[in-house]
């Protein structure tokens, strides 16, 4: 390994957009069902909803995803509604339906119309959570709602549910009707949006749910029949499991244990039964002595003149530094053998896992030669001096200083990250940065 390869980073707090802590997830409890009765109809839970994996936001607001409590006066200042929705009886039947369905795994769980329930995970001290302020506050003998839930008097926090709407339309406009009239919202700012212009616009928090939403909620839509019967599966465990449907058997084992037609029910551990997270590697390219950065053009992105880091799902039994020098050499001809993994961001277009790297090239006629011939994904790639791409995220970024109008990816993508890491570190040369 170089001595002057970035190092990577530990004991910083480098979040990356999509990537914030917000709860624990406390997955152990998701298959306790007297739990998520509890945590589902409790006063301080809070709801995100969405329409298959679009979001409902407030597209005038400041703090946009919209977010619900059972109970009123449950959010701080900044946060909008202060208007309990178990108060609609429609949302109380609503959850007492779901909660029983989910504890009993009920066939029909998804069925005539109902919505889609996931338990995302408590937001306690482990994650920041003060309780001591929030005991301070309450007062449940005088009737006031209870700031948090204590399960066992062991897990103690605030419930995160992510709602999918899109089978129950009725519920969704009483949704929308409740959040227009607690807080006189014009429901034409009111959307399920689908542009990236508003998920990359939340705050830290909000993008943090959302992801966490998105992914486990397209991954719950498309799998609707098991692939190894055909028969429906339906989300158990609070959204956190799929389970098929089909109860015939046929027999039992040498064990003594009953034996499935399904396949899938009689596999021990089953990768189509738990969400999956798609693993790409993506990657910053430099030299030796940091005064260069290869940055690509990928072709549906040509008319923006958008130049990136390299990047591509890995393939099964693969490392991700064999990934890394692979996607390289496919896409631009470079050869590099240096390879350092140095941050990671859930990207949740659909769900992928963004492992960020660094590729350190070493210049010698032959290894930084480019060539896009082999897979032909790209329109352009080039190696740019440090400081003109240092005056793109740094400087006036004008006519003169950037004559073709070239852009660099959003700042909320690890592209954008790997790429300011690099210049960061050429500022620095004789002390490796780990400066986001």
């Amino acid at each position: 390994m170089s001595s002057n390869v970035l190092n990577p980073i530990h004991g910083q707090d480098h979040s990356s957009y999509f990537g914030a802590e917000i709860v624990n997830r406390v997955s152990f409890l998701r298959e306790d069902g007297d739990f998520i009765s509890n945590s589902v109809a409790h006063d301080s839970t809070r709801f995100i909803f969405f329409d298959k994996t679009n979001p409902l936001i407030n597209k005038d607001g400041g703090e946009k995803l919209i977010m619900l409590t059972n109970g009123d006066n449950q959010l701080g200042a900044k946060e909008s509604v202060k208007k309990g929705i178990l108060s609609l009886e429609s949302w109380q039947n609503t959850v007492e339906e779901w909660s029983s369905g989910n504890k009993d795994q009920d066939p029909e769980l998804r069925d005539n119309n109902k919505p889609t329930f996931l338990f995302l995970g408590l937001e306690d001290e482990s994650v920041g959570l003060n309780l001591l302020s929030l005991k301070s506050v309450e007062d449940p003998d005088n009737g006031a709602e209870e700031k948090f839930l204590d399960f066992q008097g062991r897990y103690q926090g605030i419930p995160y549910y992510a709602v999918d709407l899109s089978q129950s339309p009725e519920l969704q406009s009483t949704i929308i009707n409740h959040v227009s009239e607690a807080n006189g919202i014009d429901k034409a700012n009111l959307i399920f949006s689908h542009s990236r212009k508003h998920y990359l616009g939340f705050s830290p928090k909000e993008a943090a749910l959302y992801s966490h939403g998105k992914m486990f909620l397209d991954w719950l839509s498309r799998n609707r029949f098991c692939p190894g019967c055909g028969s429906k599966v339906i989300p158990i465990h609070a959204g956190g499991k799929l389970k098929c449907t089909n109860e015939k058997t046929e027999g039992k084992n040498e064990n003594d244990e009953i034996q499935y037609t399904c396949p899938v029910r009689n596999a021990t551990v089953s990768n189509v039964s738990f969400p999956r997270t798609d693993a790409v590697v993506i990657t910053a390219i430099t030299n030796t002595d940091r005064s260069k950065v290869l940055l690509s053009l990928a072709k549906r992105y040509a008319h923006t003149k958008l130049y990136a880091c390299t990047a591509g799902f890995m393939e099964p039994s693969e490392t991700v530094e064999v990934a890394t020098k692979r996607e390289i050499w496919e896409e631009t001809g470079v050869v590099c053998s240096d390879i350092n993994i140095v941050l990671t961001q859930p990207w949740p277009f659909p769900g992928n896992l963004m492992i960020g790297c660094l590729a350190v090239v070493e210049f010698n006629g032959v290894n930084e030669v480019i060539h896009l011939g082999h897979d032909r994904e790209l329109a352009d790639a080039r190696w740019f001096d440090v400081e003109f791409i240092k005056t793109l995220i740094y400087g006036t970024n004008d006519h003169a200083s950037n004559p073709e109008g070239l852009l660099l990816p959003s700042k909320e993508s690890i592209a954008f990250l790997l790429i300011k890491m690099v210049i960061d570190q050429a500022s620095d040369s004789s002390e490796p940065s780990n400066k986001l």
